[in-house]
């Protein structure tokens, strides 16, 4: 280590930092002292068109390409969600944390320790390559250009002291392995367990009232696993639950955030945590028997979970001394549908395998299919999942009446399904038709008509 009271500023970019070892320097440092000792990845990019005219860039593009992978596909579409991360941790917005980068130099560089503050010497016209943590630093230097980013941002932004380890004197291989040993060897913990911990998510504090405020929720959420183990005593995932106030909140098409946050522009958070609550905690109140059969049961089943919570969406819109009405129609009409795994729900749910099992299909791939069944009185399957009419009084079952669907071609020659019991009768469901509108369409489809128009 060089020891000097007085720094020869011309040499280059002192960083402060600690010294761990003669390879390694864990440096503090503002953005706008990094950005002099950096590249932005964009520029180094293969076929960016950014910095083509210095001399040195075809080196460094060369040099990133051997220790790090493109700033593409997912990674590159993550830069602006970062740069809006930082943005609202520098100025206060929300509490955040940004971890260290690793920083890369090929050749050694020099420790200087005047008094008890020690540097680290970039020298002059060098730049640091990142070989862990590169979209943080695009996305850092992103909102360093931004033009749309206030003065009182920016000068935040430039002084905010950053974390980084500054590899030095360390060769090609080595860098590599680095990368591999940073990026492979971590365990990235599943997305149910991220989720919980999420405590900035609005829809994550909605979920957790609904596990409290349920008896037969609480303590039965599975926060840990993406499924329930078969033996599990826990009555729904927390990636189900939370998709449920989703699809509450946005309707069935809810089901295309998955694990991603849910926007919530133009929704009433207050009001979707009332609805939400009283309506997931009446359904498992009303099914638990059936949600709990996982084996033999749809009930529980993540498509159904997710068309449930969007039968609920109307109660937004309902007056609220009407939605406990409302919500008994909903759940008598539900208690008019066959949960049991089987024919019924055959190409709408899942279908069958190899062996004959009867298999359900992911939420994404199915649940309209689902959703549709369950409210849309025009949809064969309507009557196809149902064994009983709420219209008949007691609620006769209409098992023994029911045919299974039978295969029908169209004009187009196409095969469907259509359901219909052996009369040849279609079962009309009062509660449904109560909860449509005067031309006996939900309305959903009145509202998509109404989008369509538009």
């Amino acid at each position: 280590m060089t020891s000097t009271a007085d720094l020869d500023l011309s040499a280059g970019t002192y960083i402060k930092g600690i010294a761990l070892n003669d390879r390694t320097f864990l440096a503090v440092t503002p953005f706008q002292q990094l950005k002099v000792v950096t590249r932005d990845p964009d520029v180094l990019q293969p076929g960016s068109k950014r910095g083509s005219d210095d001399p040195d860039i075809v080196g460094e593009r060369l040099m990133h390409d051997l220790i790090q992978r493109a700033l593409a596909g997912g990674k590159k579409s993550n830069v602006p969600k970062y740069q809006k991360y930082i943005e609202n941790v520098v100025t206060g917005a929300t509490p955040g944390v940004l971890p260290p980068m690793h920083l890369w130099s090929e050749r050694p560089l020099d420790v200087v320790a005047p008094g008890s503050t020690v540097y680290l010497l970039v020298p002059s016209g060098d730049h640091l390559l990142a070989i862990d943590g590169e979209t943080q630093l695009a996305a850092h230097h992103a909102l360093g250009r931004a033009e749309s980013v206030d003065r009182g941002t920016r000068d935040a932004h430039k002084t905010w002291p950053l974390s980084a380890v500054i590899h030095h004197g360390v060769d090609t291989t080595t860098a590599r392995q680095y990368f591999h040993d940073l990026n492979v060897l971590s365990v990235r913990p599943n997305a149910s367990l991220g989720l919980g911990m999420n405590t900035q998510d609005p829809v994550m504090g909605i979920v957790q009232d609904v596990e409290a405020a349920s008896d037969l929720l609480r303590g039965r959420v599975e926060k840990l696993a993406r499924q329930l183990p078969r033996k599990s005593d826990k009555l729904v995932t927390l990636t189900n639950l939370r998709q449920m106030v989703i699809t509450v909140a946005k309707g069935i098409s809810g089901i295309q955030y998955g694990a991603r946050p849910m926007p919530t522009d133009g929704v009433d958070v207050a009001e979707l945590r009332a609805v939400a609550t009283a309506w997931i905690g009446d359904y498992f109140a009303a099914f638990t028997d059936q949600i709990a059969a996982r084996e033999t049961s749809l009930a529980g089943a993540g498509p159904v979970l997710a068309a449930v919570g969007a039968l609920g969406q109307r109660l937004l819109t309902t007056p609220a001394e009407q939605r406990p009405a409302v919500r008994a129609q909903l759940l008598e009409d539900l208690r008019t549908v066959d949960w049991d795994k089987g024919d019924r729900w055959n190409g709408i749910a899942g279908g069958y395998t190899a062996s004959g099992v009867f298999s359900v299909k992911g939420t994404k791939e199915v649940a309209y299919g689902v959703h549709n069944a369950l409210h849309d009185t025009m949809s064969p399957a309507y009557n196809q999942v149902r064994t009983k009419s709420s219209s008949d009084s007691g609620r006769v079952q209409l098992r023994s009446a029911f045919v299974p669907p039978i295969k029908a071609q169209d004009a187009g020659g196409q095969v469907s399904q259509q359901s219909r019991h052996a009369d040849g009768r279609t079962e009309p469901n009062r509660v449904a038709e109560l909860l449509s509108d005067n031309s006996g369409r939900s309305p959903e489809d009145s509202a998509d008509e109404e989008g369509r128009q538009r």
